[in-house]
């Protein structure tokens, strides 16, 4: 296969090409193109150059084209159309016309919560579109995003290069969970109570250990931590019927992820709030269909946080 000199093809000389093929005539075709008629010309001679081919042949008055000028018509067309209005495009999103892939990161508990709800919802505003969830975190964001494996991350993070542009969901706060058919305790439990309940906590890193236990360790007291897991559904359903309680997200405490009738309250010693964030590309930020994305992804949290929280 010859190797392509791209340094002498341009885009000029495509939009002679049509010009030419559909006005049959140099001087005509140079009139549409706001050019002079020895530029269209030159532009011609170029064209025969480059593709060794005479492509438009005098008969008269008119330009007939070649039977090569014939067979790639419909090529140089499309690659105008194309870089037209994909490439040139500045036309927003149009969700129901796309038939990609969103593909969305989402923590564990994030995922849990707001996908559902995420899912229907491209569904019904992007029929055509398939949709993949991912699972990330602090160690991987930077790079499934780089990577393009993802659009947008939702979840917590922390230390963010300034390559990713950051924004808050909701503010999301800790609160004690448990099951008082199991503890009988008064409401909301007391220091004495939390601590002489033995505890199952969230662990990413494998300890049993959090930012609570360096509070309380302030506070030169301890808690008993029985149990560590990576996965909050698994404390949801282990707390049913014995004696544990867990300090828990309060989305996660609230969602109907599973059946069970547990008990909420305020914990008794003060555990700091944190973002829920979306995370993007800071280079993505005026990209149509992730800006879309976004603004949907903002609409589904807030309505699920606000209708869990019983505000509406």
């Amino acid at each position: 296969m010859t190797e392509i000199n791209w340094q002498r093809v341009d885009l000029n000389l495509l939009l002679t090409f049509d010009a030419l093929f559909q006005h049959r005539s140099v001087s005509k075709a140079a009139e549409s193109l706001h050019l002079g008629q020895p530029a269209t010309s030159y532009n011609l001679k170029r064209l025969r150059e480059l593709l060794s081919d005479p492509l438009f042949e005098r008969d008269g008055n008119v330009m007939r084209p070649t039977t090569r000028a014939y067979e790639i018509e419909p090529k140089v067309r499309q690659i105008m159309r194309i870089f037209s209005q994909e490439i040139l495009s500045t036309n927003g999103f149009e969700p129901e016309q796309f038939e990609g892939l969103f593909k969305v990161g989402f923590s564990d508990y994030a995922e849990q919560i707001f996908a559902p709800q995420l899912f229907d919802q491209l569904q019904s505003l992007a029929p055509n579109a398939k949709v993949l969830f991912k699972p990330v975190d602090t160690s991987n964001c930077v790079e499934l995003l780089e990577a393009r494996e993802v659009d947008l991350c939702i979840g917590v993070f922390s230390e963010l290069p300034n390559k990713l542009k950051s924004t808050s969901l909701y503010r999301e706060r800790h609160l004690c969970t448990f099951d008082n058919t199991i503890l009988n305790c008064e409401l909301p439990i007391s220091l004495e109570d939390y601590l002489d309940t033995p505890q199952m906590i969230i662990t990413a890193n494998q300890a049993l250990t959090s930012q609570v236990d360096k509070t309380l360790a302030q506070m030169e007291i301890k808690r008993n931590v029985v149990l560590g897991t990576t996965r909050f559904l698994t404390i949801r359903r282990m707390l049913t019927g014995r004696r544990v309680l867990a300090v828990m997200a309060e989305m996660v405490g609230r969602s109907t992820l599973i059946e069970d009738s547990l008990t909420l309250c305020e914990p008794p010693i003060d555990i700091p709030d944190f973002d829920v964030e979306m995370v993007s590309l800071r280079g993505d930020s005026h990209h149509p269909r992730i800006l879309w994305l976004s603004e949907l992804v903002k609409e589904v949290v807030t309505e699920k946080v606000t209708r869990l929280r019983g505000e509406r």
